[in-house]
């Protein structure tokens, strides 16, 4: 009787850790799917006191759809972001961010869960009805040319090309401005070549008055001689 009543205490045990155990070990799992248009690498970012996922990022093919897989084993609120990260290809790369929101709630012993995602860039979204419809997020790489940027670009040619006609233009205005000047400086230099030269004319006219004066002084001179030589005769007679 004693063994019966010692067998029954140790299997009450054993069922009451068993339980006990198995009530602190449920979980619950949640999978978000990523889907990404012409491939690429989403990252998963876990906000602070939030379970891991099994992972942190995935690269996918295109076609190709995988899933961040997390484990909920308590009762709370629960974020995480999921974004693009870039590579070298020259594409556009989606630059939405989707923010998951993971409620836990406990009822009659058993975890149960509740999705809302928000698509950061839309400001739209939406949750996920029961088992039957995915947790899924979307992103779209485009191998189109990015036209945000390609605009600026062409400013950016557009006004160098405006700068260096520029830059030419004034080069070239200086160039002649600097001509001009040398022109007028060759000029003015002609011309005092040409002043401190006397002129033809100016040689001739001053000929023809030395010449004048000459004579005149000769003629003056042969009147004074013959005044000289009346006044002699006079006075000779006188």
């Amino acid at each position: 009787m004693k063994r019966v009543f010692a067998f029954s205490v140790v299997l009450a045990l054993i069922f009451a850790v068993l339980g006990a155990h198995g009530s602190a070990a449920q979980t619950v799992p949640v999978d978000i799917w990523v889907d990404i248009k012409n491939g690429g690498t989403a990252v998963i970012i876990t906000e602070v006191n939030s379970p891991l996922p099994d992972r942190s990022s995935m690269t996918l093919a295109d076609g190709q759809s995988e899933a961040f897989h997390i484990d909920f084993s308590e009762e709370g609120t629960y974020a995480y972001s999921i974004r693009i990260e870039p590579d070298d290809r020259e594409i556009t790369f989606d630059d939405t961010v989707y923010r998951v929101n993971v409620f836990v709630t406990e009822e009659s012993g058993r975890l149960y869960t509740s999705i809302v995602i928000y698509n950061q860039k839309t400001g739209g979204k939406y949750s996920p009805q029961g088992y039957d419809e995915p947790c899924t997020v979307t992103f779209v790489n485009d191998f189109t040319p990015d036209e945000t940027t390609a605009p600026t670009q062409s400013g950016e040619s557009e006004t160098t090309s405006e700068t260096v006609t520029a830059t030419d233009r004034d080069s070239g205005s200086a160039k002649g401005d600097s001509g001009d000047s040398n022109d007028d400086a060759n000029n003015a230099s002609k011309e005092s070549d040409v002043k401190s030269r006397p002129q033809t004319g100016d040689d001739s006219r001053l000929d023809f008055f030395l010449l004048l004066a000459i004579i005149a002084s000769a003629g003056l001179f042969m009147l004074s001689v013959f005044y000289y030589r009346s006044v002699v005769k006079e006075t000779q007679k006188g």
